[in-house]
């Protein structure tokens, strides 16, 4: 997948800005603040029909304005073509248009244009709370496997109602009656999801040991799936996890009214790294938690191609910071056979394969008004 071209308007601290990448690795550089990652996030909406984690629409909408828009042109590895036009308006929310057909749910748009990210921020993936990591497998998973997004979407509507329920639990038929059934239908949706986050991490970590091998040192990564039920659901059945997952919130029924909150199922999984078998959290400094972060998203870019058979966009942000020019250098090379990639710096970088991008001069020279 290679993004042609981009327009935005009234997003972030850009009035108005036209963006044309290089076919292969494209350099944009500038001072601090000067709207570099906007241009990612940007790009971020048109593939994922959000901004980053943790960013509203509204916090896209730049001072004083009351729309911004973003169009965008794609061509994949296939060479069609595909239109992106974004509307946003704090009355009417997000409008997203593909080829001009205004999209009825967002989530049917989700993995047309394949999307890795890089960020500082992202480094909560490694050393934050489980959620990241979780966000981590979903935003992954979602994007070659349509129907673990639609298990998530559902897991997630049930876990509110069975939640809502535990909530005003009272001690009678009914309420159990409710929550049995609530129950089974989480437990269900629950098995689907674990099975598929066993199947990702289990070819991940096997492309994960060899994009790691570049990085200088002599550390061995390993990762593993931490799951709310004994069993792990390693080598079960879709049906016989489901039984475990209906089997421990029988057991844990008591404690669940007691707090009014479902206690166990993915929502409450983690993913686990480690370096030398120790836990990166507690002994990795933080030059190798993120070399560890960017060896895992170059791995995502590997596993989202062999899963869709199309080389995913890959947006980084601030990427070269705190790494040392044989680091830098070494990514530089493993980049290069990634396809389109688009790289924030505050200075300009040179080589064959990387063009430049100033983003003070695309500022100063923006077109007329969409």
């Amino acid at each position: 997948m290679r993004l042609e071209t981009i327009r935005i308007a009234n997003f972030r601290n850009h009035t108005l800005l036209e963006f044309e990448p290089g076919p292969s690795i494209t350099n944009i550089y500038g001072r601090n603040g000067s709207g570099k990652t906007s241009i990612l996030e940007a790009i971020h909406f048109c593939a994922l029909t959000k901004g980053f984690p943790g960013n509203a629409d509204r916090d896209c909408l730049s001072f004083g304005k009351d729309f911004f828009t973003i169009q965008a042109g794609f061509i994949s590895d296939h060479g069609n073509r595909t239109e992106i036009r974004i509307a946003y308006t704090p009355e009417k929310e997000k409008q997203i248009f593909v080829n001009e057909q205004e999209l009825q749910t967002f989530s049917s748009h989700i993995g047309d244009i394949p999307c890795v990210t890089f960020s500082p921020h992202e480094l909560s993936i490694v050393n934050g709370p489980p959620a990241e990591r979780r966000r981590f497998l979903d935003t992954a998973i979602c994007q070659y496997d349509r129907k673990y997004m639609a298990d998530l979407l559902q897991y997630r509507r049930i876990l509110q109602q069975r939640n809502a329920l535990l909530g005003a639990f009272q001690d009678q038929p009914s309420s159990h009656t409710g929550l049995d059934i609530w129950t089974e239908q989480l437990a269900g949706h629950a098995s689907s999801i674990v099975l598929a986050r066993l199947r990702f991490i289990s070819k991940f970590r096997e492309m994960f040991g060899e994009v790691y091998s570049w990085l200088p040192g002599t550390t061995v990564p390993s990762l593993s799936y931490s799951c709310s039920l004994r069993q792990g659901g390693q080598e079960l059945s879709g049906e016989e996890l489901k039984y475990h997952f209906i089997e421990k919130y029988a057991e844990i029924r008591s404690q669940e009214i007691l707090r009014r909150q479902t206690l166990a199922g993915p929502h409450r999984d983690d993913l686990l790294f480690f370096i030398d078998n120790r836990d990166i959290r507690k002994y990795a400094s933080q030059g190798q938690q993120r070399g560890y972060l960017v060896a895992m998203k170059l791995t995502m870019h590997r596993y989202l191609l062999e899963m869709s058979g199309e080389r995913p966009l890959s947006l980084l942000d601030d990427l070269f910071s705190e790494l040392d020019d044989n680091v830098s250098g070494l990514m530089v090379e493993a980049l290069s056979s990634c396809g389109q990639v688009l790289i924030t710096s505050t200075r300009e970088s040179a080589g064959s394969c990387v063009s430049s991008f100033s983003i003070e001069k695309a500022t100063n020279k923006a077109p007329g008004a969409i």
